[in-house]
């Protein structure tokens, strides 16, 4: 399992992997299958579809707040306009931190994926603007409007809602990032194969984990062992995992995962291809340590699952 906040890097790499294989277009195509609006996914389309405009406001104050963002959302269902001022995007962020710590590239239009909301938007005739000024910063601007009520002025007045959302005041944990790398996965996965997806993932482990790395390579398998326990951690799930220490070998238990119970629990398919979000990360770490790696078993029902390294 990849935590949901270790996502972030995990779709820039998977943007830049998809160009670097099969072109340009192909990151388009993956982000219209991620953004289709059929409620499966991004769960946007369900809440303007209950709510009109109002449903931007409920869907992004909930999750700006949970990815711990630094911006100001406005709404004026009278005025019929939604407006969200990104002053520090936490996904940019992320990336651009990422890459003074550890080196790796951003995806070059990495921002652009969030263009890929007005299908949501536009199927229930609502109109989007976005403005990308200021992305090498982490920052930009976004506008959404009922063109049958909107007069073309953003007028804050006694019938604009504001939310102000401050990562200081927040703790990043999104768990819907679980529903993202699993169609990320799947994509690779029904399109290209196995072969494909586990060079993605094991692209990934060697790129994003470069620390975690270099400390394997000093202390084995206790480093491996570190770092499963602070996935779990990230995850608010210590209890679902179990490591054993014998000798030489270490042994990991799986009670559950907490990605797979959060899909479940919101109604998403587990994609079969998912367990390598483990398998082949685990059996990575396993190659930097010289160790062997084995999975004993995976439960396609749960995530619960046994593995080893010797």
């Amino acid at each position: 399992m990849i935590s949901c906040t270790e996502f972030i890097p995990a779709y820039s790499e998977l943007f830049t992997y998809l160009e670097e294989h099969y072109g340009r277009d192909e990151v388009d195509r993956f982000w219209k299958y991620l953004f289709e609006p059929t409620g499966d996914g991004i769960p946007l389309i369900n809440f303007v579809k209950k709510e009109g405009i109002r449903g931007c406001f409920t869907y992004w104050s909930g999750t700006l707040t949970e990815e711990a963002s630094d911006c100001t959302i406005y709404l004026n269902e009278k005025a019929g306009w939604f407006m969200n001022v990104m002053y520090k995007c936490p996904s940019k962020g992320r990336l651009l931190k990422l890459k003074d710590e550890i080196g790796i590239t951003p995806y070059h239009d990495y921002c652009l994926h969030c263009d890929s909301y007005r299908a949501a938007i536009e199927e229930v005739g609502l109109k989007y603007l976005y403005d990308f000024r200021g992305v090498d910063q982490a920052a930009c601007t976004l506008l959404i409007y009922d063109p049958k009520v909107f007069d073309g002025r953003v007028i804050i007045d006694e019938n604009t809602e504001k939310l102000e959302v401050r990562a200081s005041e927040n703790e990043y944990f999104h768990r819907d990032f679980h529903s993202s790398m699993n169609m990320g996965i799947h994509y690779l996965g029904e399109n290209y194969g196995l072969a494909v997806a586990k060079d993605y993932l094991k692209r990934y482990t060697e790129d994003v984990y470069k620390k975690e790395i270099a400390d394997i390579a000093m202390r084995g398998v206790d480093a491996i062992a570190d770092k499963i326990r602070d996935t779990y951690e990230k995850e608010k799930a210590s209890d679902a995992v179990e490591l054993i220490r014998d000798g030489a070998k270490l042994t990991v238990k799986v009670k559950y995962c907490p990605a797979v119970k959060h899909l479940k629990a919101t109604g998403r398919i587990v994609s079969p291809w998912y367990r390598y979000t483990t398998e082949t990360v685990m059996e990575t770490l396993a190659e930097k340590a010289g160790a062997a790696f084995t999975m004993e078993s995976y439960d396609e029902e749960t995530g619960a699952a046994r593995y080893s390294f010797a």
